[in-house]
């Protein structure tokens, strides 16, 4: 028998995301007969909290769900010098590359939200970040000649997938592919499968302090209790709701940051914006779609959450406007797994 639980509570300081900060906050001591459970793994912290009677059967299935998140890091890591992910940017052009079905599964979702939001996801920047950044992340001002070759590195019309057998080939030489953006939300989707598998349903996953899923609602809730805080300010509270289904990731700029908007022309840094979530009817759209939303203009966040149901956004206006340093913030979509109006 499944039974109501009780409190999320995340006590950590920073989101681990390479976006930001902390900009997803869970309920504090709101669900009180939750088991949580921690595993570290691409370079971020993975939770989950089940409710069930039994402990230690909770603890067998969690284990199980972080098993399989290390087994995709191995596939999907840049930094693992065997991995898929590495052999693609190693490959030369007309070589084919062969991937497990996990890898290509996230290859190809990555190109589907490249092409849904116009290239302002694209998992191919690689070559412009090093263009523009220093090794210590500060920016720097490269030639005309590097920045019109990163350029040409970039864009996701130099992989060609292949759904007969699972393979890419690459068509440019020098392109790095990187799926640091969307990994850990296709991690936490399949961490959800495992729980399933396991009759532990009753369960939410943190792919870092930044993403959110929910597996489902525990009996006697009426849905998982989420805040949204300013990343820039953990005080100040933007939003208050529930989510009972899909999933919410967010991004924040950190001081220092710099973010690249491939789709420019000229591939320059651009001021982006504070803050941005997405909610998203799986994790791995909310996670591509957070990043995605620093970028797009308003009107383009509201016309691909009027094309896109069960989608919804909220930003932090652009760093210097006039909207930033007061209490407004922007909202789009609805998403379907929200029981409650954004607040």
């Amino acid at each position: 028998a499944r039974q109501g639980g009780s409190g999320i509570d995340d006590p950590r300081p920073t989101a681990m995301k390479p976006q930001g900060e902390q900009v997803v906050d869970c309920g504090s001591k709101t669900i009180q007969d939750a088991h949580h459970f921690a595993h570290e793994a691409m370079a971020t912290v993975f939770e989950i909290y089940i409710t069930d009677d039994d402990e230690t059967y909770a603890r067998q299935g969690a284990q199980a769900a972080f098993a399989e998140v290390d087994r995709l890091e191995l596939e999907m890591s840049r930094f693992i010098s065997n991995s898929d992910i590495s052999r693609l940017n190693d490959a030369v052009p007309g070589e084919i590359v062969d991937f497990g079905m996990d890898v290509f599964e996230c290859l190809s979702r990555a190109r589907d939200m490249y092409d849904k939001t116009s290239g302002a996801f694209d998992i191919s920047v690689g070559a412009l970040y090093s263009c523009w950044l220093n090794d210590d992340r500060t920016l720097r001002q490269p030639s005309d000649e590097e920045l019109a070759r990163a350029c040409e590195l970039t864009g996701l019309d130099h992989l060609k997938l292949s759904d007969e057998d699972f393979s890419a080939e690459v068509l440019t030489e020098g392109v790095q592919f990187d799926l640091g953006g969307i990994g850990k939300g296709y991690a936490a989707e399949k961490m959800a499968e495992i729980l399933r598998e396991w009759s532990l349903g009753q369960a939410l996953v943190l792919a870092g302090a930044s993403s959110v899923l929910s597996v489902s609602v525990p009996e006697g809730m009426t849905g998982w209790p989420i805040k949204l805080r300013h990343p820039g300010n953990r005080e100040d509270v933007l939003a208050r709701f529930e989510l009972t289904e899909g999933a919410i990731s967010g991004s924040g700029k950190q001081k220092g940051q710099h973010i690249i908007d491939a789709r420019s022309v000229e591939g320059v840094p651009v001021e982006g914006r504070v803050a941005a979530w997405a909610m998203a009817p799986d994790a791995v759209a909310a996670d591509a779609l957070s990043t995605a939303f620093m970028l797009l203009s308003a009107e383009e966040i509201d016309d691909y959450c009027l094309a896109n149901p069960g989608t919804a956004a909220i930003i932090v206006p652009h760093v210097g406007s006039e909207k930033s340093s007061g209490r407004v913030v922007e909202s789009f979509g609805q998403g379907r797994g929200l029981n409650s109006p954004l607040r």
